[in-house]
């Protein structure tokens, strides 16, 4: 709800009070924080928060927060200098962005006027 409303210093302060009572953030949490980062092109604090994220809880949050790291990181040419497959493992999607691109080359190539007209001869006969 803070990082919603773009309180951020009182979301950290409530951090630092539950953690000063022994416990942790969950990784909803995490990743809420770090999502907050991505969206702001703050990739170094995104990264921090990862790596504690994967300290305490073994494993990072969920796709949905990554994403926009990820994306600055592709962007910047930065994911292999910064170790991010590393840290938190391959692109789930990206498959889906390579195959758009071959999708678009086929829809190109199947409506050119060379192929329409092999199709148009063959119905001739």
């Amino acid at each position: 709800m803070l990082i919603n409303k773009r309180r951020i210093a009182r979301a950290f302060k409530l951090k630092q009070d539950i953690e000063k009572d022994g416990r942790s953030l969950d990784i909803l949490s995490y990743g809420s924080l770090i999502d907050y980062y991505g969206r702001h092109d703050e990739l170094g604090s995104a990264l921090l928060l990862i790596k504690e994220c994967m300290s305490v809880h073994g494993s990072p949050p969920g796709e949905h927060c990554l994403k926009k790291i990820r994306l600055i990181c592709r962007k910047k040419g930065l994911t292999d200098q910064v170790g991010l497959e590393k840290m938190i493992g391959k692109d789930p999607l990206e498959w889906f962005r390579e195959g758009e691109g071959l999708k678009r080359k086929q829809g190109k190539r199947a409506t050119s006027s060379a192929m329409q007209f092999g199709l148009n001869r063959m119905l001739d006969i």
